[in-house]
Formats: C-alpha cells, sequence, structure tokens
C-alpha cells in the first residue's frame, strides 16, 4: 500500500476536466453575450453625442436668427441666418453690422465636434462646418465622414456622416 502525501482529508478535493470544461464553456457564452451589447452601447453614446452636439448648433442657429431679426433693419439685405463663414468662424462678420464680432456659439472650445467624423482625420476636422448644398441629410460631395453640413439659406445643419447608417437614415440627424 502506498502512502499518500495529501492527508485523507484532500482526497478528491479537485476539479474534473469535464467540469472545467463546462466553466469555460460557460465563460465563453457569457462573453458572446455581453460583447454585441457592449458594441451597441458605444453606438448609442456616439449617436446621443451627436444629437447633444447637434441640439447646441441648432439652438445657437435659432437665436443668431432671432438676434437677426431683431436688431438687423429690415430694409437691409442681410441673410436671415448666419452665412456659411459667420459659422464657420463661429462670429458674426460686417454683412450683420450690428452685431459683427459677436460669438454665435459662447463655449470654450466653439463648435462642437461631430462624435462620427473619422478617427484618422486630424483633430480640426471633427469640428468643421461645411457648405452642402444638397437636401438635409445628405453628405458634402469631397469632406464625406467629418464635420457638420449647414445650409445657410435655410439655417439647417446635420452630422457629414455615413459611418453610423442609422444616424442618416433613422434619425437623420
Amino acid at each position: 500500500m502506498t502512502k499518500s502525501f495529501f492527508p485523507p482529508e484532500f482526497k478528491n478535493k479537485g476539479f474534473t476536466l469535464v467540469e472545467l470544461v463546462m466553466v469555460v464553456l460557460l465563460l465563453v457564452i457569457l462573453a458572446a453575450i455581453a460583447i454585441p451589447n457592449f458594441i451597441d452601447y458605444r453606438k448609442a453614446a456616439k449617436n446621443a453625442s451627436a444629437e447633444a452636439a447637434l441640439g447646441i448648433l441648432r439652438s445657437a442657429i435659432v437665436i443668431a436668427a432671432a438676434s437677426i431679426e431683431l436688431k438687423e433693419d429690415p430694409t437691409q439685405t442681410s441673410p436671415k441666418y448666419p452665412t456659411f463663414e459667420e459659422l464657420q468662424a463661429n462670429s458674426f462678420l460686417p454683412i450683420h453690422f450690428v452685431l459683427n464680432g459677436n460669438k454665435i456659439i459662447e463655449v470654450p472650445n466653439g463648435i462642437p465636434k461631430n462624435p462620427w467624423t473619422e478617427a484618422t482625420l486630424p483633430g480640426t476636422s471633427f469640428n468643421r462646418i461645411l457648405n452642402c448644398s444638397g437636401p438635409k441629410g445628405t453628405l458634402h460631395p469631397t469632406e464625406k465622414n467629418q464635420g457638420w453640413c449647414y445650409l445657410e439659406g435655410t439655417g439647417e445643419v446635420w452630422a457629414n456622416s455615413n459611418l453610423n447608417s442609422d444616424t442618416i437614415t433613422e434619425n437623420n440627424l
């Protein structure tokens, strides 16, 4: 009879190979369920960030249009909405003589960033305003997936990106 190195209370205290395989299988199933949900949360977070930034931009444009209407002489031919150049510079130009030099968006960083801009582009591409001539939801013809599209005639602004197709088709940001 061979003598065991371990005391009798430790006998049969380990896990079998089948038990270990079952635990690993359970962990793989949980990971397979959790990872797609995590990816969806990232997408939802970017959409929420884009909607918040659009809210800031659209509010600023409406307030600027109200300021133009209240303070400018109605007989002048100044545009009803901030021009593309004014919004891009975040400041009224001499075309709106009463408001000249005033900021359009009073935030520390100026124009908010579009979270759907391609990550490989330089940082200035995230908060660019692009002069888009198509209907709302179309992308800038040459500078896709960066910044915001603006139609100065109507004051419309939207995310210039198709990286999240839901953003354009469903939410029509």
